[in-house]
């Protein structure tokens, strides 16, 4: 893995993979703000989570910027770099397992692409906190895959403060406590399992400590903004138009001094395109957020197939580039653009 910061031009390179969620009617939404505003939150209260190819999007992200982002929650997904450029890993190892995945030697890629400051210094992670999960009856991503991250994070943080959470029942899908989710062990649209576990609060109550009750949401609390100047900023093609974010009341008006971040990537067709506002408005991240002082910032992917990427699947393995899992991975870029604009940040890349 190469440390350099920029990119070469966008590399269009593979897949029809990694199938996490399915359709769903489009939504009209209010129009969207031209960029994110800048909102009271704490620099030390930035968090990312993911399922799937949200889930090795929500590591890259958190190792790349770990001196910014201070823990994951991650369900169904490998370690940093697993893939290694390459889609045969991608598909294999990195998913169905079978081929053991070299931790150590990731680990010593992570150390070195640091040490050539193409990511943050890992010294950023060793008080991080992380939430990993993995249901048993998942046929998309083989438990040794999760294993595998388990082990990858634990050689950086401390032990104490990771949490795994294998699921008897669980398929690919994201855990809820939501009676209108699917059944636990069906991986269907918009993969939202009802496993008698609330995933999204669990997670952030590991991230973040103990929490007030849900309640629900307010109107006007979620809004989309416009992701084509962040996009343009990262060097993107594969961001839609608009994305979600969500701002609690209190958040926006400065009713509280000290807001938290809360980055969510969606999984392999799970996003808007596909589903519609069911995972945003379903995965039960919204009332736990409402209560707790929590902004929620969903960006959002489309399917393309120049670069190839049918199914709206983060950059893990390098169809936007070789630097995707660096700092200067484009996606990784575009990201970044939009928290430095909702912590107030000059533009990171100077």
């Amino acid at each position: 893995m190469s440390a350099r910061h920029r990119r070469p031009g966008v590399a269009g390179l593979l897949l029809a993979v990694v199938a996490t969620a399915g359709c769903g009617g489009p939504v009209d939404p209010p129009a969207a703000a031209a960029r994110l505003p800048r909102l009271p939150v704490a620099g030390d209260g930035v968090t990312v989570s993911g399922l799937s190819s949200g889930g090795y999007m929500a590591v890259q992200f958190h190792v790349a910027w770990s001196s910014l982002v201070h823990g994951a929650g991650v369900i169904a997904a490998g370690p940093y770099y697993c893939a290694e450029d390459s889609m045969r890993r991608a598909l294999g190892r990195c998913m169905a397992g079978g081929e053991p995945i070299p931790t150590g030697e990731l680990a010593g890629a992570t150390s070195r692409v640091a040490l050539e400051e193409a990511i943050d210094p890992i010294a950023g992670l060793a008080d991080d906190r992380v939430w990993l999960f993995h249901g048993q009856a998942d046929s998309t991503v083989d438990k040794s895959v999760v294993d595998a991250l388990a082990e990858y994070y634990a050689l950086f943080v401390s032990p104490s403060n990771i949490v795994r959470v294998e699921h008897p029942t669980a398929a690919h899908t994201f855990p809820t406590d939501s009676p209108a989710a699917g059944p636990c062990g069906q991986s269907e649209p918009p993969y939202l399992g009802r496993c008698g576990l609330d995933g999204a609060r669990a997670l952030l109550e590991h991230l973040y400590g103990p929490l007030r009750p849900a309640r629900a949401p307010a109107a006007g609390e979620l809004t989309v903004f416009d992701q084509r100047p962040y996009a343009a900023r990262g060097g993107s093609e594969s961001f839609a138009a608009q994305g979600w974010l969500f701002v609690p009341r209190q958040c926006r008006t400065g009713a509280t001094a000290h807001c938290r971040l809360h980055v969510v990537f969606h999984g392999c067709r799970q996003g808007s395109s596909f589903v519609g506002d069911a995972f945003v408005r379903g995965a039960g991240y919204l009332g736990t957020a409402a209560a707790n002082d929590i902004v929620l910032l969903f960006p959002q992917l489309v399917a393309s197939f120049q670069p190839l990427n049918p199914n709206g699947c983060w950059d893990w393995w390098g169809y936007e580039g070789r630097w995707y899992a660096l700092k200067g991975g484009a996606q990784v870029m575009t990201v970044r653009a939009m928290v430095a604009d909702l912590l107030g940040e000059p533009d990171p890349a100077g």
